[in-house]
């Protein structure tokens, strides 16, 4: 029999420290970790032998395994696949920049920009967005702007509701296109369906079972990272195309 003992991060650096050293005076049998911190060498020397497995990001200042998602390759799909439906004028929306994560996603999306020939100069990058009001308020203002963009990218779930409830709200769902990163309940429901990259949390939770447990059982293969594909799922609101030349977007003043 296997207890298993979880907590959430709630992605506070100063929380993860606390909570590991936690469980490690309870001595687990293994950790695994989806790792907020800079670094994870606050972890005392007797402990870095333990069974750990970090997830969705890898760790730092410690060799362990990881189960990654493609972060800049699915990004990169999103951008590639907004650019193959036309659309030139892009925006791209997202979370905490001090996340690996969206470090990555921020770093597929620009190269992709690169291969395409279109320069980073003229795309709006809206990052630090940490809610869906913020992300909102900041999606209403880029698109009733001077020179509002024809496709959006949405680097994280939350951002990407935020983007949601602005393009409706302005009467644009179907005159924007957005992709957005995460995919989510519902995606299909909307109006039209959310086009996004979806991570498959499942298959990440999988393999990291597999691998703690592996370890824990006395595997002692050298640490890898194990990444997981992303997938380009398309339901209508990635392939809405950009307007005719000269015309512009139009929106709904409430």
């Amino acid at each position: 029999m296997i207890a298993v003992l979880a907590a959430s991060l709630d992605d506070d650096a100063a929380r993860e420290e606390e909570l590991v050293k936690a469980f490690l005076r309870r001595r687990v049998d293994g950790l695994v970790l989806t790792p907020v911190a800079k670094s994870q060498g606050y972890l005392p020397e007797h402990s870095k032998d333990l069974p750990m497995v970090f997830i969705d990001r890898e760790p730092v200042g410690i060799d362990a395994d990881a189960v990654v998602s493609d972060n800049a390759a699915g990004a990169a799909k999103a951008a590639a696949h907004l650019i193959s439906q036309g659309h030139t004028k892009l925006a791209y929306l997202g979370g905490r920049t001090d996340i690996q994560t969206a470090r990555e996603r921020r770093h597929g999306f620009i190269n992709e920009l690169g291969r395409a020939g279109i320069s980073t100069d003229t795309i709006p990058f809206l990052e630090g967005l940490r809610s869906e009001e913020s992300a909102r308020k900041a999606a209403r203002e880029l698109l009733t702007g001077a020179e509002p963009p024809t496709a959006i990218f949405s680097a994280q779930i939350l951002v990407t509701f935020g983007v949601m409830r602005a393009l409706q709200e302005l009467g644009l769902n179907r005159a924007v296109a957005l992709v957005g990163f995460g995919d989510f309940t519902l995606s299909d429901m909307m109006n039209p369906g959310i086009t996004v990259v979806a991570q498959h949390p499942e298959h990440l939770g999988r393999v990291a079972a597999e691998r703690i447990l592996a370890r824990i059982n006395g595997d002692r293969q050298e640490p890898r990272t194990y990444t997981i594909p992303s997938e380009l799922i398309l339901r209508g609101s990635g392939e809405v195309p950009p307007p005719r030349p000269n015309r512009r977007l139009h929106y709904a003043k409430l």
